[in-house]
Formats: C-alpha cells, structure tokens, sequence
C-alpha cells in the first residue's frame, strides 16, 4: 500500500490540522497532483557553477595570501596586534566553510553559504576602516567608507535573503534577482571606483592583488546564485535556524514560544499520568506473530509500533526543545531504550538507540530492533557504542569532567555537538521507553532528562487480572498493562497530547490495525 503524505497549514491542536487532512483526502481522490508548498535553491556538486565558484574562492584567497605575505611592503593592517586574526585568520576560515558548504551542503542546505559570507562582511569592514585610518588606496573620506560598509551589508544580507528559502514560496525568484543585481552592481562600482583609478598610478602588480581578491570575492556568490536550481518539495525544507537532528518549528502561537523561557529546564516542565490499557486482543495478535515466525515478539514490539504509529498521525509528539526553540524531528522516531544481558543481579546493562520512521510495521520493527539488541548482546560485557564512548569521558579527571559536560551541554544548546556524539546518546532522541513487565513490577515514573531533548518516557508494567462486572450482572476477568508516560508539556498543548495518547491507547488495545502502514502521514505545521 502507497502512503501519502499531508501537510497540516497551522496550528498545534487537532482542530486546525483536520481540515487540511479532509481537503488532502479531498485533493488526492481528484486524481491531480498537488503543487509543491516549499521551495528552495539546491547546487549540486554536479554542478560546474560550483567548482568554478570553489575555483575563486581558492584564487581570492591566494592573491590575498600574496598580498599581505612579507613581499608586499605597506598592505593596510600589517603590524598590529589584530592583524592575523581579521586578515589571515578570518577570511581564511570564511573561505574554507564558504567551499565545504557548496561542495557538501549545497544540495539540500545552501543556505550554509551563507554564514561565511555574512564572517567576511565582517572582515571586509575591518579592512575599509584601516584604509581610512592609513590613508591608503584612495579611501580618505568617512562618507566613501560608510558607502562602502553599507554596500558590503547590504550585498551579504541580500545574497541570505536569496539562499535561505525553505519556507512557503515567497517570491523566491525575485530574491535571487535582487542579491545578483546588488552583487553586480557592487562588481561593477569596485571596478571603475577603485581599480582603475588605482590604474591610472601605475602601481605594481602587487598592488593589485588585494582588489582582484575582492572582485573574485564578489564573482563566487554570483556564480552560486547562477548555477543555483530551485528544488520544490510539499513540505518545508531546511533553512537558517534548523538543527542537524530537527527543523525548527517557527509558526507556534507566542504562548508557546514564550513558555520555553518560562520554564527553561525539561524537568520544570514535565507533566506525569498513568494509564491501563486491556490486553485481550494485544495476547491474540502476539500468539499470532510468534506463529508467525517473529520468535520473542513481545509487548515491547508492540509498544514501539504503537507509538510509531502515533508519530505518523499526531507529529507533534515527535517535536523536542534544544536552545529555549521548539524543533520537529520530521519523519525520524529515534528510540532509546535499556537492556540487560541477563535477568540477574550482577547482569550488565547498557541502552541502545533504534531509529524508525513512521511507515514501520510491527514486522519491521521487530527487525530494527532485534537487529540492535542482538548487535549489543553478542558483546563479552554488553558493550554498546555509547558505553565505549562514556568510558573515554570517564577517563577525563573529575575537574575537568566537570567542564567536558559543561562544554556539551553548551554545544547541545546551540546545536554545535558532533553527529557521532548525538547519534550515540541516550539522552537525544524522540522517546526513552522501558520495560518494568520483565522486572515483574508495575511502572515506575522516570524523570525526563535535562541533558539532550528527549521529550517522552514511558514505562510499562507487568500484566495484571481484574475482575470486572457485565452489564447482566455476571462477572469477568480480564487483563491489563499499567503504563506511565512524562512528557514534556512545552512540545505541544493538554488537548494534543490527550489525542494523541487516546490513539497510543486504541492501537495497542486492537493491533490488527498496525499490520499495514498508514495510509497516510501527517507532517508536523511549518
């Protein structure tokens, strides 16, 4: 079965997401296809664009090189204490991030290119001051440099204006026009302003040297936005602000978005409640796998594919906080969860991370994540990924120890971590789930964590009997799984998460529905 995919317009609560589902429903049965929502610009490597703005960016930087190297007597800046740092080491920087973002990152998330550009304006003003202060080039007037200052701002902020268009289209072709035309024009201006009046003196070569870097400066942007080609999709693409492991949520009433101020840490915002679900129809649908060859399928297979199933109609319990924003993991459901060896006192234990997605089945799921567990158990001493890299920290001495998950936690906040440290962490994903039913004992209310940005813990129980009386007066018995679940209340509202949690409830109590994937899938508001 085809799943499609809907993409609710507004709001976090259920009201305003049914009425794009219906109108998808609607669209989809009408035979047409839609016209993509988002759009942004993509520079493949592919590309030749690419590599010839690669090409300038490396020329700029060896004529600049040349220009403040030692055979260059009287370049503006040499001899002060500043010098390295804003003309050699930042541009340096600018142009080595401005080429791996093309080269790695321009397919998906041009954007990037522009953080360099913007460091360089930086750079391009501190030389323009120290023209002025020294008198050289021609810049003696305070008017000319403020032009030129305004000139560079305004180039750089035009060119982010044209690369960091993930949003809803907004008159993306306009923005490209605009950022060429000032680029151009700026080309244009340092040409006949200052080239050739420079020109006319009869300089050496090296004299040169530091505009010909400028003007391949001002030529690489304009051969990204050239060679750049727009890439449409039907829900939003990534853009300034995102993180590596979310996109950012940026449509959220100003209640929501000022809570995470409120309250900043995950445990101050934590809500807790307990719950039941009946099992009689989760026992039959699990005899029934195992007959089916899932040998160990269990209430955790199908607790995880519950709440995949979840995730895929009600996203935005799939949303964290990281840096006081709100982010939505998308179509990613990072599960982290602990496992023991062996049911014994002295057995070892360790946590394992399974990534799934939304069109999981309780088959596939059990496939990812017998695949993890088994990968951990085979260790002599039950050694994960994170174990191995908790045991490096651990040989950290305790001062510093201390500073080294200071240090994380900062990085985490603004979402500077490392991919292989988030990929590893137990603390980073979409829920931590455990299983108090193996331990013979009820579930336990487990904390969220203020490191990383799980949202969701659940625990479930062992089953339990209840006798129950009919409607004729005559007695039952049947059977329950007790869970609990805290939740970061800042992610989305009471009414969201009441939905969602009904739903969690409904395909565990009735799996048979589970067996298919959905016929569609909600996406998370812009």
């Amino acid at each position: 079965m085809e799943t499609r995919r809907e993409k609710p317009d507004r709001g976090s609560d259920l009201e305003a997401a049914a009425p794009d589902a219906a109108s998808d429903a609607a669209f989809a049965g009408s035979g047409k296809k839609r016209a993509p929502l988002y759009a942004a610009y993509s520079l493949c490597a592919k590309n030749p664009l690419t590599w010839l703005s690669v090409l300038l960016a490396a020329l700029s930087f060896a004529a600049r090189i040349a220009y403040y190297s030692p055979i260059r007597d009287g370049a503006e800046g040499t001899g002060t204490f500043l010098f390295p740092v804003f003309f050699i080491v930042l541009p340096g920087l600018c142009y080595l991030f401005f080429t791996l973002d093309i080269v790695f990152k321009g397919k998906r998330e041009l954007y990037r290119t522009s953080r360099p550009v913007l460091a360089f304006t930086v750079f391009l003003i501190a030389r323009a001051l120290w023209l002025l202060k020294e008198g050289k080039n021609g810049v003696t007037s305070a008017a000319f440099v403020a032009m030129l200052i305004l000139a560079y701002v305004v180039c750089a902020v035009l060119y982010r204006f044209a690369v960091n268009t993930g949003g809803r289209k907004r008159n993306i072709a306009l923005r490209r026009a605009l950022a060429l035309a000032a680029l151009a024009t700026a080309f244009i201006a340092e040409l006949i302003l200052v080239l050739l009046p420079m020109m006319k003196q009869a300089l050496p070569f090296a004299a040169y040297l530091a505009e010909a870097s400028l003007l391949m400066n001002i030529l690489a942007p304009i051969a990204v936005l050239i060679g750049a080609k727009k890439l449409e999709s039907e829900h939003p693409l990534p853009m300034a602000g995102d993180r590596k492991d979310g996109r950012r949520i940026r449509s959220l009433d100003p209640m929501n978005s000022v809570a995470v101020y409120i309250m900043p840490e995950r445990n101050s915002a934590n809500n807790l409640f307990h719950d039941c679900v009946e099992i009689s129809k989760a026992e039959e649908y699990i005899r029934k796998k195992r007959e089916q060859g899932l040998d160990g399928f269990g209430y955790t297979h199908l607790f995880l594919a519950a709440y995949v199933r979840t995730v895929s109609q009600r996203p935005a319990v799939n949303r964290f906080i990281s840096g006081q924003k709100v982010y939505s993991r998308e179509d990613r459901i990072e599960i982290a969860m602990t496992i023991k060896k062996d049911m014994s006192l002295e057995g070892s234990e360790t946590i394992v991370n399974i990534v799934l997605s939304p069109e999981d089945t309780p088959e596939t799921i059990y496939e990812k994540f017998n695949k993890e567990v088994e990968a951990v158990k085979n260790t002599d001493e039950l050694n994960s990924s994170f174990d191995k890299l908790a045991g490096l920290v651990n040989y950290i001495p305790g001062v510093l120890l201390k500073l080294t998950v200071w240090l994380f936690k900062t990085g985490d906040y603004f979402g500077l971590l490392p991919n292989i440290i988030t990929k590893l962490s137990p603390f980073h994903g979409s829920i931590f789930i455990t299983s108090m039913g193996s331990l013979g004992i009820p579930p336990v209310y487990h904390h969220l964590y203020d490191f990383g940005n799980i949202p969701v813990f659940l625990a479930f129980g062992m089953k339990r009997s209840e006798n129950e009386v009919r409607e004729d007066g005559s007695i039952c018995r049947k059977k329950y799984i007790d869970f609990t679940v805290n939740t970061d209340e800042r992610i989305c509202d009471g009414y969201y998460f009441a939905s969602a949690f009904k739903f969690f409830k409904r395909c565990v109590a009735d799996p048979s529905r589970l067996d298919a994937p959905p016929e569609s899938i909600v996406w998370d508001i812009e």
